[in-house]
This record gives structure tokens, sequence and C-alpha cells, in this order.
């Protein structure tokens, strides 16, 4: 049974994360396309990934976390195999963590199944948790980071606003390679600005 939606936008719905979600999360943080861009190395199973969203929704110090959903008859899924992503089901999830009240500040996370990629999914999904951060949370900043070779990540922050702020040079590990850490950043002056 999906969750209660938590934020809705014109295609996309950010809901909570269910226990039917978990099985679909899990396959896809293992996956290779997915875990490399996360710089995740260690494999999960079923109970990490249940201890994983048990924590995150009992402690109040964790931050946001929520499913990404395609409202039924949004979109098509050209390219989806028969057991890809569906109209309604979750696609990813979207999070905002280390959230810091009194600075007033926190950082964006997100991964999306590689079915529904290049599609403006993700795009949407994260506007609107930027937007729950500045015009519910009033925080001052988000910020977020990709590794230097993801290029559709760094369009997604680039597209919430946010503007190329720092490098870690080889920062990350990525199979043997030295990536760099390209950090981003929008205050919400520049938030309402462009988008309120």
């Amino acid at each position: 049974m999906p969750g209660a939606a938590f934020l809705r936008g014109e295609c996309v719905t950010l809901r909570t994360v269910e226990e039917d979600d978990l099985e679909f999360i899990r396959d896809n943080i293992d996956d290779p396309r997915v875990r490399r861009p996360l710089t995740s190395a260690s494999p999960t199973n079923l109970e990490t990934t249940r201890e994983h969203f048990e924590e995150r929704t009992s402690d109040d110090d964790a931050g946001v976390e929520l499913a990404v959903c395609v409202d039924d008859g949004a979109r098509s899924f050209e390219n989806a195999e028969s057991d890809g992503p569906r109209d309604g089901g979750v696609l990813g999830t979207v999070s905002l963590f280390d959230i810091d009240g009194s600075a007033g500040h926190a950082e964006i996370a997100y991964w999306l199944t590689p079915e529904a990629h290049g599609q403006g999914i993700m795009t949407e999904a994260a506007r609107l948790i930027v937007r729950y951060a500045f015009e519910e949370l009033r925080l001052h900043r988000v910020r977020g980071r990709a590794l230097a070779t993801n290029e559709g990540s760094k369009r997604v922050l680039q597209k919430c606003g946010m503007e190329r702020e720092a490098v870690a040079r080889e920062a990350e590990n990525v199979n043997g390679e030295y990536v760099d850490m390209v950090y981003f950043g929008v205050l919400r002056e520049e938030w309402e600005a462009r988008f309120g």
C-alpha cells in the first residue's frame, strides 16, 4: 500500500517510504548504475534496507527521506522494462539530511531507477524538496554534491538554482579511480527570485 502524498508537483508525488517499497529500493541501490554514483561500495540486503528506513523514520534528527513517484498517466516510460517503473510506483528517493535549523541549512541527496533517467522526474522531485526546505522548514541554504563524472546529477542541482561552489579533488574512489566531488548550493533568496 503506497504511503500518503507528502509533496505533489505537476507530475511527481513525494510520499513516505513504505514496507512494500523496500525490495525495489534494495534492488536499485545494489544496481551498479545507481550504487556507483552514490559512491556506495557495500552490498545491501532487505534486512539492512529495512533497518536503514526504520532508523530514518524513528530519528527526528535524521532528516526527511521520501519516495519519488510519478502520478498515474502523467508520464510514460518508453524505455521501461516489464518489471521496471510503473505509474504511481516508487522510482527512487529524495532526501534532506544534516538539517541544522539554527544554522539554517541542509543537504539534498537523491537517486532514481536507471529506467527513469533523463525524463525530468528527479529535477521536479528535487525542486519539490528544496521548496519544502525553504518554505516550510524556513532554511536559509540548501547544498548538494555530485561526482564530477555524473553530468545528470550536476544538471539536477543546477536546475534547482544551485551554483557550483567548490571541488574536492579526487575525493571519492569509484571502481579504483579517484574522482572529484563537485559541491553546489543555493540560498533562499536566490531560490525565491528564480522559482518563487
